[in-house]
């Protein structure tokens, strides 16, 4: 749990950031880890995808593609990102394997993480916190230490136990789709049409996905 979702999957991801782009990260990682989730939970636990969920899976990872393609040339950056994807989605299958409870799996990764990272930043890595702002530091110990080390990975654990494996671990994908209007709303930034139609891809293959069983179920009975 610690290597997949902790910090060496943060450590990955900030060496991704080095040749992909931003928009990249935010469409490549989570729309991977949806992916690879649904296709692990039918591989090792028996999962039924069916008709829809297929097709939903297409439409997800195409969009997915688009969104990430926005951001220029293919690099190695763009395939690190596809692989913490992956880590992502095996956490989430040995999360739901295990029975591990939300806390409990925040407790692991954010506790294993310290214990893993940190003598490693002690003896070998450079260090300037002493000269950095006060400001800086306390900001990344808020946004880094608890939003993103505790409350996002408790509230993905909380949201898998609430919603069951499949919209757990699906929903992320909106991530570029959320990312894109809050930019149109709040920073009025303008959607091309190429974002505008990803979007839509996206948000279509999750519905396929979410309702796969219900909509299969439905027609059957027509």
């Amino acid at each position: 749990m610690v290597i997949a979702f902790g910090a060496p999957y943060v450590l990955l991801i900030s060496l991704a950031l080095k040749t992909a782009p931003a928009s990249a990260a935010g469409a490549l990682n989570p729309g991977a880890m949806a992916i690879i989730s649904v296709l692990l939970g039918w591989l090792i636990l028996g999962d039924r995808i069916g008709v829809a969920r297929l097709a939903g899976l297409v439409a997800t990872a195409t969009g997915i593609a688009m969104f990430a393609r926005t951001g220029g040339a293919f690099t190695s950056g763009h395939l690190i990102l596809i692989g913490t994807g992956a880590m992502w989605a095996i956490y989430a299958l040995i999360v739901r394997h295990a029975a591990v409870p939300a806390l409990n799996a925040a407790a692991i990764v954010a506790v294993g993480s310290a214990a893993f990272y940190l003598p490693v930043y002690l003896v070998a890595l450079p260090k300037q916190i002493v000269s950095t702002p006060l400001v800086d530091i306390l900001l990344q110990a808020g946004f880094q230490g608890i939003l993103v080390s505790v409350v996002a990975i408790y509230a993905f654990n909380r949201s898998a136990e609430r919603l069951g494996p499949v919209a757990g671990a699906t929903l992320p994908a909106l991530i570029p789709v959320v990312t894109l209007g809050l930019g149109a709303v709040v920073l009025g930034e303008t959607a091309g049409s190429g974002q505008i139609a990803s979007a839509i891809l996206v948000t279509t293959g999750l519905a396929l996905i979410l309702v796969g069983k219900s909509a299969m179920r439905w027609l059957s009975n027509r």
